[in-house]
């Protein structure tokens, strides 16, 4: 089996996260399969020392953070997280590594045998999502990495990645979002998420809504897992603005105290006030981690942060006229990403290009953008059956823009706004994670590797 073939046969199992009947497949999450898959797998995953990282937003983020931390720290880091925004491998990573083109083959060819006995069982098929993940836990137990950052794809109770017993858990901050599958309420949603909270496990806990701390306290309190939340956080935007040749502003500092250790003017190459939040919960989780024993100097936790990579997430990919790709899908992370364009950007004119899923809060999301945007393009990603219509957007939206158009495809949408704009206007490619990933590979965008490792590895 090659690369090719390897994500080919992948592909034929469900895969919830382009499912169009997203909502509905929830019926089936279960643990189930992943438990029996992993059982054949000789439990991997009980190899690994876990950071599992839940929430509603900023997750992804929150992972990178802490997986930075750690690799600087010298410690051998594993990274999962979903979705990918160009190629299937970016879920996969060692120290920043992307799992190899010629490794993945060599582990569905391992994992196969597993796969199709749990799929012909009556547990039923196995998912793409338990796939990648069972994939993960076995790359990353033979590579005997000393901790493995886990993403929850989604919820908590029933996700497929909840199979772990961490060393610790990441609440990131709780939202109204699918809640058509995870409840309506915040104390609804913090239930299902709140289930990743295991006995006697440290819980790092990011500002929350009342209902939905509510919820995380009980549960800790009946779990016995001490909580950890940062005291204090200060921003420093006056002071010493990260800027590149061309004076745009490219990091953010801030200090940020805990109970037992304060950080000044730490350093971060990920922008907006949410990524404040997200710095902090990483600092939250790193002094659970510290609690229980494991060396992390302050010194790895400024390199870390400094040295993080995200892509997606308000990446500036070109100058003249400044292109800013974000993966804002909700009214929260909209609201967010307008805030910092205006906070952090100069430009004489906003043009934003989007594509959503079916299962967004189209018209709040449109308010949002109009309260900023001169004008829009409208276009929808490729062969991904949760998308929305560009005309069901134009539909919706007309009314909020005077200068609103359809490309049906990507490609189309941002030349014509490359075209279309002037050397002093900004073009914010926004939506959805899938439509930035097409935007990456329109740019040609590849991932650089930084040498992340440190001089010798820590023994744990």
């Amino acid at each position: 089996m090659d690369y090719k073939s390897a994500l080919a046969y992948i592909e034929q199992f469900i895969d919830y996260e382009r499912s169009p009947d997203f909502a509905r497949q929830a019926r089936f999450y279960n643990l189930n399969r992943i438990t029996h898959l992993l059982d054949l797998l000789g439990n991997p995953q009980e190899r690994l020392k876990v950071i599992h990282v839940a929430g509603s937003k900023g997750k992804g983020s929150t992972a990178a953070i802490i997986a930075s931390v750690l690799t600087h720290a010298g410690y051998k880091t594993g990274l999962y997280t979903s979705p990918h925004l160009v190629t299937p491998r970016e879920r996969c990573r060692i120290d920043n590594e992307l799992i190899s083109e010629s490794e993945v083959p060599c582990y569905i060819d391992k994992l196969k045998p597993a796969i199709e006995t749990v799929s012909s069982s009556e547990f039923g098929r196995v998912s793409f999502f338990e796939i990648y993940t069972a994939l993960a836990f076995t790359y990353f137990a033979d590579k005997a990495t000393d901790f493995a950052v886990i993403e929850v794809g989604l919820g908590g109770r029933l996700d497929a990645t909840n199979i772990v017993s961490p060393v610790t858990t990441v609440m990131t901050p709780i939202g109204l979002e699918h809640t058509s599958i995870l409840g309506k309420t915040y104390t609804e949603i913090a239930i299902e998420k709140a289930e990743i909270i295991k006995q006697e496990c440290p819980v790092a806990v990011a500002p929350q809504h009342p209902d939905a701390y509510t919820v995380i306290e009980r549960v800790a309190k009946e779990r016995n897992a001490p909580i950890v939340k940062v005291k204090n956080i200060v921003e420093r935007k006056s002071d010493n603005p990260v800027l590149n040749s061309d004076g745009v502003t490219i990091a953010q500092q801030f200090d940020v105290e805990t109970d037992t250790e304060t950080f000044r003017q730490l350093l971060l190459p990920l922008l907006g006030h949410h990524q404040y939040v997200n710095g902090t919960t990483a600092i939250a989780a790193i002094a659970c981690l510290k609690q229980k024993g494991y060396e992390i100097t302050k010194d790895s936790v400024y390199k870390g942060f400094k040295n993080v990579t995200w892509p997606g997430r308000i990446q500036l990919i070109k100058s003249s006229p400044l292109v800013v790709l974000d993966g804002a899908h909700s009214p929260i992370s909209m609201e967010a990403l307008c805030s910092t364009i205006r906070n952090n950007f100069r430009y004489t004119q906003v043009v934003f290009i989007v594509s959503i899923m079916k299962d967004k809060d189209l018209a709040a999301i449109g308010k949002i953008v109009s309260k900023i945007a001169d004008s829009v393009i409208v276009t929808q990603v490729p062969d991904n059956p949760r998308v929305l219509s560009a005309e069901t957007i134009h539909d919706s939206w007309s009314g909020l823009f005077q200068n609103i158009k359809i490309h049906k495809t990507p490609k189309e949408a941002i030349t014509t706004g490359l075209s279309s704009a002037s050397l002093t206007d900004l073009i914010c490619v926004t939506g959805s994670l899938y439509l930035v990933g097409e935007a990456l590979k329109f740019f040609n965008w590849e991932y650089e590797f930084q040498d992340l490792h440190t001089n010798g590895r820590r023994a744990l």
